[in-house]
């Protein structure tokens, strides 16, 4: 008995070695250049073939270097697939501390206090610009052969995962620059004749990490991609566009870009958020901004979202009187709407705080004056109950509005043992959801 398990120990280590995946760089350079030799043959380079085995050549040279690998691999799937690593280091990337585990042809890096890769860097290139070239050879195969496109499709599109796969690598290290030419050629392809599928969120993501790796004018060419093809995100996109062009320092475009995006979307806090910024910093009054919206109110008086973004632009004013009445009118069309509820509720409360330096102010002998303007932030507070009680019952697993009810029923806990109620109510729910 002991013997035979000494035996499933031995096969069981055996499997293991072999499981791991060697990668034979030298075997796939000679058959990337059997294939460079074909196409320089007269004969054969007439032949579409010639050049689909050509692209399969560099494309399998390209992956090969981490085709065992995938992210979230587990340590024992790391042994099997890659063996033990050289070594282990530790490394910081925007922030967060990873252990590296150092290996042959990549490193792998695991973050602190996790198990699993969150991403890899490859440090072998078995040939240049592997993909490329793979692409290029399936465009002269249907350039001789227009029948072979629907051979090529599938092999294109395996190029484009390929390309779309590292740039979430090389986003994930911060190598934003590298990462933003691998999603722009993944949409290239998915856009190619060959394809034809525009790939939307390729586009995005091109534009977006363009901007990150400061390469505007590349940035701008995607977005416009992703805005032909109807995709924004529900305004990010024009939050995008403003980036890119204050990047090129091209402030009416960039301050357009805000414009359009806030008429089109003016629930969207980063573009109103924004534009007041731009405005403020370009000493131009931001005000102007409410006719836009109203301009959109015009034409669908009954939209609650057009409602909500005019609330949020007199909240960002700090006119809360028509932010009250406008988040009021949000939350009458869309009384189970969250926001409005939420938003509702808390710009009460911002209203009775922007009269605490009123309060502060008033002389000590002026008590009758004092307690007036004491009761009249007081009249605001409460009026926030209503739309933060709406709010909790619309979205019972928030804690930010139980929070608010509980603070605010502190505060009026001795007018009443209704209020006393109410506050140890939302205390001990607030202490359950901690």
């Amino acid at each position: 008995m002991k013997k035979s398990v000494l035996f499933f120990l031995a096969a069981m280590t055996l499997s293991v070695a072999s499981a791991q995946v060697k990668l034979d760089a030298e075997g796939l350079r000679k058959k990337v250049a059997a294939a460079d030799a074909n196409v320089q043959d007269a004969k054969k380079a007439a032949r579409a073939q010639t050049w689909i085995d050509r692209g399969n050549a560099y494309f399998q040279a390209a992956v090969a270097p981490d085709a065992s690998l995938y992210k979230s691999m587990d340590q024992a799937n790391v042994t099997l697939l890659c063996g033990k690593p050289g070594e282990t280091t530790t490394k910081e990337i925007g922030g967060q501390k990873y252990s590296v585990q150092v290996f042959e042809n990549y490193d792998l890096y695991i973050p602190e206090g996790d198990t699993k890769v969150a991403f890899w860097i490859v440090k072998t290139e078995v040939v240049p610009n592997g993909l490329g070239v793979a692409m290029d050879s399936y465009h002269k195969a249907v350039e001789l052969d227009p029948k072979t496109a629907s051979k090529v499709k599938p092999l294109a599109i395996k190029v484009a995962d390929t390309y779309k796969q590292e740039a979430d690598i090389e986003f994930s290290a911060s190598q934003y620059k590298e990462a933003a030419h691998a999603f722009s050629a993944a949409y290239d392809i998915s856009a190619d004749p060959i394809v034809n599928a525009p790939d939307t969120l390729s586009a995005y993501n091109a534009g977006y990490v363009g901007i990150l790796a400061e390469e505007y004018d590349s940035a701008l060419k995607y977005l416009d991609a992703a805005q032909k093809l109807d995709y924004d995100q529900d305004g990010e996109l024009y939050f995008l566009y403003y980036h890119a062009y204050n990047g090129k320092k091209d402030t009416l475009a960039a301050e357009n870009a805000l414009k359009t995006g806030v008429q089109k979307y003016p629930a969207n806090s980063k573009l109103i958020e924004s534009l007041i910024l731009h405005y403020t910093t370009t000493g131009q009054d931001a005000s102007q901004m409410i006719p836009m919206v109203e301009d959109a109110l015009k034409k669908d008086p009954d939209n609650f979202v057009f409602h909500f973004g005019l609330g949020m632009i007199y909240d960002k004013l700090g006119n809360f009187e028509k932010a009250v009445e406008e988040f009021g009118n949000s939350a009458k069309l869309a009384p189970t709407d969250y926001s409005s509820m939420y938003n509702l509720g808390i710009t009460y409360i911002r209203w009775g705080e922007s009269m605490g330096k009123e309060l502060s102010d008033i002389p000590v002998s002026k008590q009758a004056e004092y307690d007036a303007k004491l009761a009249e932030i007081n009249t605001l507070f409460k009026k926030s109950l209503a739309p933060l009680q709406k709010a909790h019952e619309l979205n019972p697993q928030d804690r930010n509005a139980v929070d608010l009810l509980k603070s605010l029923y502190f505060r009026f806990r001795d007018e009443s043992p209704e209020m006393m109620q109410n506050y140890e109510k939302y205390n001990q729910m607030l202490q359950t959801m901690d």
